[in-house]
């Protein structure tokens, strides 16, 4: 089934210091992400359940990462999205997704922003969260 809203937040590397693969894929592994299905990092409700909860895929097309290389790839930034409706509710997805960007973005000194690439602020945040409540009472849904 494919999902009726896409929430999405980038983390970006600074100018002229792209991610090395090898701290990417270690600070995604730290916020609890798995590589799986389309060779992207994936959080999970529970290691039983293979229903992501929210994705995270390379800026740099085709969006994989190839873990045969870790020691030579450098990544420009990633993208972090939720489908909705998902395995989980919304806004917890959401602030899953939140937090987990913010550790990555912490440890790798990233910059977080939104899918136009304007910085993640406080308010930003809000909207996004906001849509994603106000996505949920269109489909009947406790927020």
């Amino acid at each position: 089934m494919l999902p009726e809203k896409i929430v999405t937040i980038r983390i970006l590397s600074r100018a002229g210091a792209p991610f090395r693969a090898e701290d990417l894929i270690l600070a995604l592994r730290e916020a609890g992400l798995r590589h799986g299905r389309f060779g992207i990092f994936h959080a999970h409700v529970s290691d039983a359940d293979d229903t992501p909860v929210f994705s995270v895929a390379s800026l740099t097309e085709p969006g994989s990462f190839d873990l045969t290389r870790v020691h030579t790839d450098v990544y420009q930034g990633v993208s972090l999205f939720l489908g909705l409706p998902g395995p989980v509710e919304g806004v917890t997805a959401f602030e899953s997704m939140v937090n987990a960007a913010r550790a990555v973005a912490k440890r790798l000194d990233g910059n977080l922003v939104d899918e136009h690439g304007s910085t993640l602020s406080v308010q930003r945040e809000r909207y996004l969260r906001e849509e994603v409540i106000q996505f949920q009472h269109r489909q009947g849904r406790p927020a």
